[in-house]
């Protein structure tokens, strides 16, 4: 899965990138004179895995990874035309690094600092730039259906004409809630509103206090808009120090969490993710899939193979794995269960796949 770290100009989205990634950006230009994206596949941190693989150390570890892609800084009121839009309606996620904290010598895009005027700024432009793509695609539908008639082409046109006003409105495409077949019509669009958006605050020094709970800041905001929060500044500076020291300056700003581990959990929660575990003969390996993928589809995200020969799923929770301390004392208390090809997969299966080769 590939996430896209974005936002106006000067919010600390490098510095971000830089904390997660846990290396320096390098800027590169292509010849045409755009700047080369920097991107880096991030280990996401996962502490059931951690306690699996020290279950079974013989067995190689092999986390879920993440890409990360860092935009460049967006000017105010241009991402309707930004030389990178097409890019980054190829992500799977957004997050929109917003600017609180406080630094003179950094100008501010839209000249003032204000999250919440930040955060409904840049979703107004997310909106109009679908519904610039949409009004766009129904002048030339119209065209082409005076001069042909196509049953396809009258449904994406009925389609985008829903989905047209409620832009218009000022709302996303996510909060239209479209059925399972109007958002396979649409996929291929990939509409900004249709993401899944986190708002991370990089907040000043002084506001550490609001760490875990940014949306006191943000009043006036809407409430069911994701926000999470990071310090870069700080972060940076612990990142730049010997593995020893950083516990306890970590400490010292009363930081309990990694930028890393806070910033995971959120993206996850807010992108509808969830991890199920395997144990093969020589390793033991976590997969990222969405929140009630069945079973039969979970089973394809390891092989074509599994999923085409699917017999049934051996399902472990995590927690039992816990009680009883290996898979064939869980088996003896009767905690393993058998389950169908449409059984949703939950957060922290272990699972064991039988299938017809």
């Amino acid at each position: 899965m590939i996430i896209a770290l974005f936002g106006y100009a000067g919010t600390g989205k490098t510095s971000l990138f830089e904390i997660l990634s846990q290396k320096k950006t390098e800027i590169r230009h292509h010849q045409e004179g755009r700047i080369e994206l920097p991107k880096a596949v991030c280990q996401v941190p996962d502490e059931r895995l951690d306690w699996l693989c020290s279950v079974y150390p013989e067995k190689k570890k092999v986390p879920v990874h993440l890409e990360l892609v860092d935009f460049p800084g967006i000017s105010a009121g241009e991402i309707s035309t930004n030389q990178y839009i097409a890019q980054l309606r190829q992500v799977d996620g957004l997050v929109h690094v917003v600017r609180s904290f406080q630094n003179p010598a950094v100008t501010h895009p839209r000249g003032h600092i204000n999250p919440v005027d930040d955060i409904r700024a840049m979703m107004e432009e997310l909106i109009l730039s679908d519904l610039v793509m949409i009004t766009g695609r129904l002048e030339k539908l119209e065209k082409d259906l005076k001069k042909l008639k196509d049953t396809e082409a009258e449904r994406e046109k009925a389609l985008l004409e829903k989905i047209k006003p409620w832009l218009e409105e000022g709302r996303t495409a996510q909060q239209l809630q479209l059925t399972p077949s109007e958002e396979k019509m649409i996929r291929g669009f990939c509409l900004l509103s249709l993401k899944p958006v986190l708002h991370l605050i990089n907040l000043d020094e002084k506001q550490l206090a609001f760490l875990d709970h940014p949306e006191e800041l943000l009043t006036g905001l809407q409430p069911d808009l994701p926000v999470s929060a990071f310090c870069g500044k700080i972060e940076k500076e612990i990142l730049e120090l010997e593995e020893e020291e950083r516990a306890l300056f970590q400490g010292m700003y009363g930081l309990t969490e990694p930028t890393a581990s806070r910033f995971f959990k959120k993206l996850y929660e807010v992108m509808g993710l969830i991890h199920f575990y395997t144990i093969g003969k020589e390793e033991v390996r976590a997969w990222v899939i969405r929140k009630n993928t069945p079973a039969l589809k979970a089973a394809g995200e390891i092989h074509s193979d599994i999923e085409k020969g699917f017999i049934r799923a051996e399902v472990l929770k995590f927690n039992d794995l816990q009680k009883y301390g290996s898979w064939n004392q869980a088996r003896e208390a009767g905690a393993i269960h058998l389950e169908g090809k449409n059984y949703p997969v939950q957060d922290g299966d272990i699972i064991y796949f039988r299938f017809n080769p």
